[in-house]
């Protein structure tokens, strides 16, 4: 055996070469991949800057067209830790494939030629239809990419929302908080109004001119506050409000730029509707 590989010279295997060539018209992927093997072979051989040379005289082949016999014999040829599933894989690819489709389908990564190959009619399919659905399966590819990043900033942006929501939501209990604060002084403020009309009622018959007079400044005082903490409350709940529709509004933006305007012109015309009205009406 050992004697027999010694012998192999770049004129012998030129010589399987060229008859691999000649054996079919059409040449098959397994011719391709024998060839490849043996051009890697040879080129081995060959002192630097002789395979060019070579190439030309023995086989009649330009580099450019050798690289690619070696490319598919590398790529479809069953290599030493193949597992028995790799090696049944290429030995059906080989017995399907032209040396045209096999180089048009070196587009296709590796791990996945197998399976694509599979979802085809191969065998019935010229290489322009061939590259036309690995065209077809690279935008695929891009789309799904394409909505997957779509679907993370979707993701992304539901997350900030459900963090502003709870945001709103603890700004919101401390305005009820203050609401109830607010609610409780007032009770107060009206108890004590009380407690001071009963006390009045039972001064009325004496001559205490000045304090009553302090008394109706009290309650005036004491309507006031109260009246002021009711605008506060509302003006909050208010701006509050608007925030979040301003908000929404922006998504909707985002989501019916139509939908948005016709909310927008509303806004817009109730906006201008309250700064005519005058306070008090």
């Amino acid at each position: 055996m050992n004697d027999l590989v010694k012998e192999r010279t770049p004129q012998i295997i030129a010589a399987e070469i060229n008859n691999y060539k000649e054996s079919s018209g059409r040449i098959q992927l397994s011719c391709a991949v024998e060839i490849g093997r043996r051009l890697m072979e040879a080129k081995a051989f060959l002192p630097h800057g002789e395979w060019g040379k070579w190439l030309q005289e023995y086989v009649s082949y330009s580099q450019l067209t050798a690289e690619r016999y070696m490319k598919v014999a590398r790529e479809y040829g069953q290599a030493r830790g193949d597992s028995p599933g790799e090696e049944k894989a290429k030995s059906s690819t080989l017995k399907i494939l032209s040396y045209s489709q096999a180089l048009t389908l070196l587009d296709v990564p590796e791990e996945e030629r197998t399976e694509f190959i599979a979802e085809l009619d191969i065998e019935n399919m010229s290489v322009r239809q061939l590259q036309r659905a690995i065209k077809e399966r690279e935008q695929a590819r891009q789309e799904k990419e394409e909505t997957e990043q779509e679907n993370r900033e979707l993701q992304k942006a539901l997350e900030g929302e459900k963090a502003e929501n709870s945001e709103l939501k603890k700004e919101r209990d401390d305005l009820e908080a203050k609401a109830g604060e607010l609610e409780k002084e007032k009770q107060n403020l009206e108890q004590d109004v009380e407690k001071r009309k009963a006390e009045n009622s039972k001064l009325k018959e004496k001559p205490l001119f000045k304090s009553n007079q302090k008394l109706r400044a009290d309650l005036t005082a004491a309507q006031i506050k109260n009246a002021t903490h009711k605008v506060a409350f509302k003006f909050e709940a208010l701006e509050r409000a608007f925030k979040e529709l301003t908000y929404e509004l922006n998504l909707l933006l985002m989501i019916d730029k139509d939908v948005y305007g016709e909310y927008r012109k509303t806004l817009r015309k109730f906006l201008l509707k309250c700064l005519d009205e005058k306070v008090g009406n």
